[in-house]
Order: C-alpha cells, then structure tokens, then sequence
C-alpha cells in the first residue's frame, strides 16, 4: 500500500472515530455523568471527545502490543472518559494525566517541586511509598517505605492512578495534605497533617565510608534529569579522596528517565550496549553506552524489592558485563518503557510503547526480575527495631523505627551493607581486576 493511501486510511479512520462518538454523546443520555471521586477534575462523560480520539490514534500507533480502535471505542463508550477506555489495556503504566497531573509529572523529572518529600509507586495494587527523601515534610513525618496511602485528603485512593495521587500531594508550600496511611508494621492506620515545602531532590549522597580501606558509597536516590552529572561528579570526588572501591546504593530507587539510567550505567562499564528495546514489530533496538567511563574500580551495586525500572536498567547493565557484583534481593521486575505525547488541551499520555531488556538480553518482569550474584536478606522491621532497641538500651536512643533508619542504617545492623564491604575488601586487598566483557 501507497504512503499516500495509507495516510488517506488514517485519516478516514480517525473521522470515522470522531462521527461515531459524537452520534452516540447526543445518543448517550448520561452525557453529563458525575465524575469518579478519584478524579473530581476529569471533564464529565463524553465531554472530552477531541482528546478521546487522540488518545486513541496514540495507543492504536504506539502501544506495546496490537489494540484496535473498535475494542478503545467500545470501552470509551462504556466508560465516557479517556481512563476508562485505557482500562481495556489492562495496563496500569498506560495512563491520561489532566493537564495538572502532567506537569507535576514533569516537574518530578525536573526534581524540584513543592510537595512533601516521597517516591510512590504501584505495589499490590496500591499507592505506596518507595521511599521518603531526606530531610522533607515526609520524612519528618515518619512515613516509612512500604507504607500503602489509603486516603488523600478524605478521597480514597483505591483504583487511583498514581498521577492523580501525586498531583494531590503536590501543591504550595505552606499548605497541608492529610493522608490516611496504613502500616504493615506494626499493623496500624492511622492519618498525618503535612506542610508542604519545596522539594530541592538530590539525586546522590555520597562519602568514604572506610578511609583505610579506601571504600566509598554512593546513594543513587532518584534517575531524574541530572543524575549522570550527579553520579560523575561524586566519584570524581571520592576518587579524589582516595577511593579504591565503590558500594552503589540503588535500594529504594524506583526508576526515572531512561535517558538518566543509560547515563549513570555509562559511567561504569565499557563502551557497549547498555540496554535494549523491543516494540510490538518484534524488532530490537540497542541504546548505547554515552560519554565517558570514569571508574574501573571494585563496585558492588545493592538492590532490593523497591529497585525498579531504571534501576533494574543500570544493575542489569553492569550484572551482564561483568563490572559489578550485585548484592541484596531480587527486584521489583519492571521492564516496561513508557512514552510521554503531550495532547492538545495541556494534558497528557503515557504509552507504554515498548519492553527493555538488559545489555546482556534478559527481560525484567515480576517473574524475571534482576536476581542478586550474592543473596542476602534485609533485616525485617520487626528485627531492626529489636536490634537497635539492643543496641541503644546503654545509649540515649530509643523508640521506634523510622524511615532514616530503614534506608540508611547503622552498617553493623545492615547485612547486605556489610556483605557489600566484606567483597569490596577482598577484591582491594587481593587487588583482583575488575571483570570486564569484551
């Protein structure tokens, strides 16, 4: 077929998507139906046709796998919103954000906004806390990583997607979110008012935990726009400082731009593949190494079940090439590449447009997901908090455990840290070269 006749077809089929929503809006006699109370400032049912009909040549092009129009109208009729008709996907990483939810999304990749200081994420199909960042309103606050958000200032966030959750926490500074949390440990509900601030996110922390040694440790926190400059510029330093080995801290990260991910992995591993990609053709494209390597050093990167997306991306990269050796649990196993299309009301679309493999070809999914080369499990919160009770009862500290001390705990009560430490002083000490892929 002709590129002429195939666009002539296109643009058939989308007239012939927008003739059939409008008979059935003057049909539909629910054409002002009351919106969800998870999303109150979605427009009423079958009010938003134009975007509709974007969205849905978007998906038809774009998805992941083959969709067709008639399946994305009937849902849309059913539903009379854009979210309804992506439901047919049965995708939650495919999503329509209201122009708001769009730009706090984007202001997330910035990594400076006005909100309370937290990475959420889906998990058990429930909003949940990845993690806390240092030093904000949330941290403060003593949400705790795995922590469920039951409630956003009383509208309930079951069936919500997450960027309609994080638009909701986001806001002035100065203003207060309520949020209902529910615990696993101890197992409790219970609400918190926040003051929101503004939110300046490093995406590093980074020191020389063992000056003898010459150990350093980088937290890797978030892959938002400068995190490859951030991740240079600390091992630089460090280097500096004399270090001679590297514990990469990809705990709690749960992903960020690709871009970022390829970056940071770059950093660290010989010219080569990084990753790659695979559309609904089935055809692969590689993304490749970018910049400079500036270490060579022993690295050891530490995982866990919050490791996700572009996290997976990096420790796979340096797992299959050989310059790292993974310690910690597997992985949260997500290996979807979403595309953000802005529409042209101001709001956007998430597609996920393709799934990634790691340097070496593996997929990551839930049941695939990155496996650590030394395993080794966290304390529980249950242990944790018995351990440092012990630990403080001849000091001045002690209570419960907090976000702080879950993310960043005393080395002698973190397994995976100090297993982390044991092979980085064997690898200096027997001064055993880096592995390194040809």
């Amino acid at each position: 077929m002709s590129s002429y006749k195939k666009a002539q077809r296109s643009a058939w089929l989308v007239l012939t998507v927008a003739a059939a929503i409008l008979v059935c809006t003057v049909l539909a006699p629910s054409a002002f139906g009351v919106p969800s109370p998870q999303d109150e400032e979605a427009a009423p049912k079958f009010k938003d046709i134009h975007t509709a009909i974007e969205a849905m040549y978007l998906v038809k092009a774009q998805f992941y796998k083959p969709v067709s129009v008639a399946e994305l109208m009937k849902a849309y009729f059913a539903k009379g919103t854009v979210p309804g008709m992506l439901e047919v996907l049965n995708d939650p990483y495919t999503r329509y954000m209201t122009p708001q939810d769009f730009q706090a999304l984007k202001d997330d990749s910035a990594g400076i906004f006005g909100g309370i200081g937290i990475l959420v994420g889906i998990r058990d199909d429930k909003i949940t806390i990845i993690s806390p960042i240092t030093n904000t309103p949330g941290m403060r606050a003593g949400l705790m990583p795995g922590d469920h958000i039951v409630e956003i200032d009383g509208v309930s966030t079951e069936g919500m997607v997450l960027d309609r959750a994080v638009s909701m926490m986001r806001g002035e500074p100065g203003t207060v979110v309520r949020l209902l949390i529910e615990r696993r440990y101890p197992a409790e509900k219970f609400e918190v008012e926040i003051v929101r601030d503004i939110i300046d996110a490093p995406a590093t922390r980074g020191y020389i935990f063992d000056p003898d040694a010459g150990i350093g440790y980088i937290e890797l926190r978030t892959f938002s726009q400068k995190a490859g400059q951030d991740i240079e510029e600390e091992v630089e330093r460090l280097m500096d400082e004399g270090m001679r080995g590297l514990i990469l801290d990809l705990r709690y990260n749960g992903g960020g731009l690709v871009t970022q991910a390829v970056e940071v992995a770059s950093k660290f591993m010989p010219p080569g593949p990084v990753m790659h990609v695979r559309g609904r053709d089935g055809q692969k494209k590689s993304l490749y190494t970018v910049g400079r390597r500036v270490s060579q050093i022993p690295l050891v990167v530490l995982v866990n079940e919050y490791t996700a997306s572009a996290s997976e991306i990096v420790s796979g990269a340096l797992q299959d090439t050989g310059v790292a050796t993974i310690v910690g649990v597997p992985t949260f196993g997500k290996g979807l590449v979403q595309t953000l299309f802005p529409l042209s009301d101001g709001s956007g679309l998430a597609v996920t447009t393709q799934i990634y493999l790691t340097a070496g070809g593996r997929e990551i999914t839930p049941e695939t997901p990155i496996m650590p080369d030394v395993k080794v499990e966290a304390l529980t919160p249950e242990e944790l908090e018995k351990a440092m009770n012990d630990q403080a009862r001849n000091a001045e500290r002690t209570g419960p455990v907090t976000a702080e001390d879950l993310m960043r705990i005393d080395p002698d009560l973190d397994p995976q840290f100090r297993r982390a430490l044991e092979i980085l002083r064997y690898q200096i000490e027997k001064d055993e070269p880096v592995k390194s892929a040809a």
